[in-house]
């Protein structure tokens, strides 16, 4: 449903004419990044996403450590990984933010499938497009990078 509101967020923003629909971009934390992740991966509205504190794998996190029931999705690894849902948002600027010491989200896993999603940036040309920042830090927001990523590319 989160995706849902971001999707109807973004046609109302489309109605208002002091709104600029143009340089629509989604940013959140924890259930805020993965709710950027598949609102960015499934709507081309979203020019740019940064995604912080969420990128990961889904065996490293979602099914290892305990979490909000809404980060479960029946069936989801006969499909794919979470980075190939990550992958979907390319060839759009993608900004991907973890805490080195996030004990929810993995360090190691958020490289291993960043790295992942920039491979498939790679295939589109737009390798540039696509960036990880890792900070000293727990499951938090930093936004030293990300924000300014964001200004520049919308």
């Amino acid at each position: 449903w989160r995706v849902y509101d971001v999707m109807r967020t973004i046609d109302w923003i489309e109605t208002r004419k002091e709104l600029d629909a143009m340089r629509v971009g989604c940013m959140g934390i924890s259930g805020g990044g993965l709710t950027t992740t598949f609102a960015a991966a499934l709507e081309p509205r979203i020019r740019a996403a940064f995604v912080s504190g969420y990128l990961n794998t889904f065996l490293d996190s979602v099914y290892t450590i305990s979490h909000c029931i809404d980060n479960y999705i029946p069936g989801i690894l006969q499909w794919c990984e979470m980075y190939d849902v990550g992958g979907l948002i390319a060839p759009r600027p993608l900004f991907v933010e973890s805490g080195d010491k996030d004990n929810i989200f993995p360090v190691h896993a958020s490289r291993l499938s960043f790295e992942r999603v920039k491979r498939i940036y790679e295939v589109f040309g737009k390798a540039d497009l696509t960036e990880q920042e890792v900070f000293p830090g727990e499951h938090s927001f930093w936004g030293k990078r990300g924000l300014p990523f964001m200004a520049k590319h919308l």
